[in-house]
């Protein structure tokens, strides 16, 4: 990748560096991979991805280029890391339109039971208007790239969103048929057969079986925070924490009862503040004793 590091250098290439400034351009480096493999998914060549990038940060660097390091580090991370910055026009107009969707359906259906006082006419409603649309933004949630991951395979998408519309047009039939003028407790509950059991049971195998579409910072990040956890545990801080925090809460605890039991119970929750903020000042304490 000498081309994105290429892009970093020269946009950096005024600054001294420093640990903080290596720690930054390695990070950005990380997301501008991300952005590469993202860029490839739809299609484009390798050329045609790295062109498409080089547009892209050269229009930002020239934007920071007259800022100071630490601004400059701003934009870079308004941009790169920000979710405004994967959401297409067209997709933020599909967005929009599920949400409008969901709103006029919920105003169509409480019109539609105010005027009729019946559940059929509301559920069939919201069974159209609240379905869809909601189906939708599984697809689009799940299909879209952010700062933190990946966007998941179209075909993979579709079938969540198809379960979800299906559990979710089951689900609403079974009000229908309770509080309706059918009144079949019975019939409900056999439609859960047919809709809902089938859709669990594929949302259920998806979810097993995803795969993790965190991106590489992300995964790096909580690499760093698995080792840090390790390292607080085996130092045998987190034993002396909990041993600490534990003989905190008791005496609060104890403290309030005490004052309960002196019918003092307007002072009954300051012991309880108190041992909340002792747990905060040892967690920081400790942290910084295992950093």
């Amino acid at each position: 990748m000498m081309e994105l590091k290429q892009f970093i250098n020269k946009a950096f290439e005024k600054y001294e560096e420093s640990p903080e400034l290596i720690d930054f351009k390695e990070e950005l480096l990380t997301n501008l991979q991300d952005r590469l493999k993202s860029l490839e998914a739809t299609g484009l060549k390798r050329t045609e991805a790295l062109k498409e990038i080089e547009i892209e940060f050269a229009d930002i660097n020239k934007i920071a280029d007259e800022m100071s390091l630490a601004k400059k580090k701003e934009v870079f991370e308004s941009q790169y890391m920000s979710f405004r910055h994967f959401v297409t026009k067209p997709r933020a107009a599909i967005f929009t339109i599920l949400g409008v969707l969901t709103a006029f359906g919920l105003i169509i259906a409480g019109l539609s039971f105010l005027t009729t006082s019946k559940m059929e006419p509301f559920i069939g409603v919201l069974m159209v208007f609240l379905s869809v649309p909601l189906a939708g933004f599984v697809y689009m949630g799940l299909t879209q790239e952010t700062a933190t991951r990946n966007s998941m395979r179209p075909l993979r998408a579709s079938i969540y969103a198809i379960a979800t519309f299906v559990l979710l047009f089951g689900v609403l039939l079974v009000p229908m048929l309770v509080f309706g003028e059918a009144k079949s407790l019975e019939g409900a509950l056999a439609v859960l057969i047919p809709f809902a059991l089938p859709s669990i049971g594929v949302l259920g195998f998806l979810m097993i079986t995803e795969s993790d579409h965190r991106k590489s910072w992300v995964l790096k990040e909580a690499e760093k925070h698995n080792e840090w956890a390790k390292d607080f545990e085996t130092s045998g801080n987190a034993q002396t924490f909990g041993i600490m925090t534990g003989a905190v809460w008791i005496l609060a605890i104890g403290a309030s009862v005490f004052l309960l039991i002196l019918k003092l119970w307007i002072y009954s929750w300051i012991p309880l503040i108190l041992a909340i903020a002792m747990t905060m000042f040892l967690l920081a304490h400790y942290m910084k004793k295992s950093g």
